[in-house]
């Protein structure tokens, strides 16, 4: 089934609006998800987030300020969808 051309419209808008702190640049500029999945009936939405695999494993420091990037950028984008659906589960992917 297709997805209603306003709650695409909202998930564009949600994406364009959202950016990743460092770049500045907006999450569909960059291709940070995937892909989000609508659950109507379990007012649930799905990002299935697109993150490179971490290339600095050996360093520590690195490794921590990339999962502290993933979790800013996760969380504002959770409050993004929340703004637009209130009272739904965000979950991650």
């Amino acid at each position: 089934m297709e997805l209603d051309r306003s709650i695409s419209a909202k998930f564009d808008a949600i994406l364009a609006n959202v950016k990743e702190p460092q770049s500045e640049l907006s999450l569909a500029d960059l291709g940070l998800v995937s892909k989000l999945t609508y659950y109507a009936a379990d007012k649930t939405i799905v990002a299935h987030m697109n993150f490179a695999p971490a290339a600095g494993a050996e360093c520590p420091a690195c490794s921590l300020i990339n999962d502290m990037m993933k979790s800013s950028i996760e969380r504002d984008l959770k409050l993004a969808i929340l703004a637009e659906f209130p009272g739904w589960i965000v979950d991650f992917a």
